[in-house]
């Protein structure tokens, strides 16, 4: 009798693997990395194909594999209680302590063991299998789930268009939102970055390729008092030393006293020849024409723009037509790599320091909207100021001394050093 219990629950287990495979196919469809099944497809994987056909067919996979589910579901149950708590019950019976309630104990006993083994071997352990393995299960389980989706396809049909009806009478027969955003993508590289896959240079440049877009002409520009820019009336060996005083290899031109008169921009290269006396051109004949850009201009245009004229440097234009500052190609670069650091910088000094105690050491010609987004603080769009100094006069509505402090947002600015009137150095610092 006992051999019969046992050739009886051998095929439970039986039915329970089967629904095992549906459980486990079901997750690993939904699991399965699109790209990577594409790629296989790609390469003349069949299966791979077949696993893209029936994840592009969510309702009828769905719908097929709940059908298997159900019916081996219910074959299970009604095969256990009638083939096997009958025998058991039998069994129990032949001992006069539990004879009589010898119906019962096995009920019980095969209901508890049937749904154990459905919840570990017919749900938990396939669906574990089905995360850690989604992308091989769902490609070799593929044309079975096919093959049965086209076996049961007017159940399938029926269950699909109930369904239907009652998502819409309910209002929600919306498709979903498969696009994949920015922040999946920033997501999935710091899961990348903590399993190791992708390396911490990596993540940041990817980071910085988003920030990238956003970024504007006015966020990335030298203010324009501290651009260093030459009258057309200077003499060649005074554009020279001023160029190796600090350490620039082209500088704006500007006609009479102002940088808004403009004419172009002065290559050093241009000059060597003619301080070497093989070449008596004057300063206006060796000034490139100039290179205009909006400051609301994003600064993903101005690769392209700095590709078309070749030109290295551009005149940032505010709306009133006046110059806002100057923008270089090394500047677009370096917000997507990084510091872009030659023999001149080596001993620069970073316009943004954070110290141990937590607190950012900045110089006031820094952009108002860089330390805005490097410490996530919300950007005013109507701000009239370009620089941090540019805030704190906002705030002040005065001439700052040493010592003051404005608030921006969480933080507290403090001014620590003036340049004259001009504000050298502020410390930024979380208020207590």
């Amino acid at each position: 009798m006992l051999s019969d219990i046992a050739s009886e629950l051998g095929i439970v287990l039986v039915l329970l693997v089967a629904n095992g495979v549906f459980a486990a196919s079901e997750l690993a469809m939904v699991s399965a990395r699109r790209s990577r099944l594409e790629q296989q497809a790609a390469d003349g994987d069949l299966r791979a194909k077949k696993a893209l056909q029936l994840a592009d067919q969510p309702d009828r996979l769905l719908a097929t594999v709940q059908v298997g589910i159900t019916l081996i579901g219910t074959f299970a149950a009604a095969f256990g209680g009638a083939n096997i708590s009958k025998p058991f019950a039998e069994y129990l019976k032949t001992v006069p302590a539990l004879a009589p309630y010898a119906d019962s104990i096995a009920f019980t006993v095969v209901v508890l063991l049937i749904t154990y083994l459905s919840l570990i071997i017919g749900e938990l352990v396939p669906k574990r299998l089905a995360l850690l393995h989604a992308d091989a299960i769902a490609r070799n389980l593929a044309p079975l789930l096919a093959w049965l989706s086209w076996l049961t396809r007017p159940i399938v049909w029926v269950l699909t268009t109930s369904s239907t009806v009652i998502l819409t009478l309910i209002g929600q027969n919306k498709k979903p939102d498969s696009s994949v955003t920015e922040d999946d993508i920033l997501y999935m590289t710091r899961e990348g970055r903590a399993g190791g896959t992708v390396a911490l240079h990596e993540e940041a440049l990817i980071s910085r390729v988003f920030d990238f877009s956003d970024r504007t002409a006015r966020m990335l520009m030298t203010p324009r008092p501290d651009v260093v820019a030459v009258s057309a009336n200077t003499p060649l060996d005074e554009i020279t030393r001023i160029a190796v005083e600090h350490g620039y290899s082209r500088m704006p031109v500007y006609e009479g006293d102002s940088l808004d008169r403009a004419i172009g921009t002065i290559y050093i290269k241009d000059v060597l020849p003619s301080m070497l006396g093989n070449d008596q051109r004057q300063l206006r004949e060796l000034v490139r024409p100039p290179t205009y850009v909006l400051e609301h201009e994003p600064v993903s245009k101005m690769l392209t723009l700095f590709r078309r004229t070749g030109s290295h440097m551009a005149l940032v234009v505010d709306e009133y037509g006046q110059i806002a500052g100057i923008l270089t190609l090394e500047d677009v670069l370096e917000e997507l790599v990084g510091d872009i650091r030659d023999e001149y910088d080596s001993n620069e000094e970073q316009t943004m320091v954070k110290r141990d105690d937590g607190s950012w050491l900045i110089d006031g010609s820094e952009s108002y909207e860089v330390i805005a987004t490097r410490l996530s603080i919300p950007i005013n769009d109507d701000n009239d100021f370009v620089t941090i100094a540019g805030y704190v006069l906002n705030e002040l509505h005065r001439l700052p001394n040493v010592g003051d402090h404005v608030t921006w947002d969480e933080y507290d600015v403090e001014v620590i050093d003036m340049d004259g009137r001009r504000i050298d150095k502020v410390l930024i610092k979380k208020r207590a």
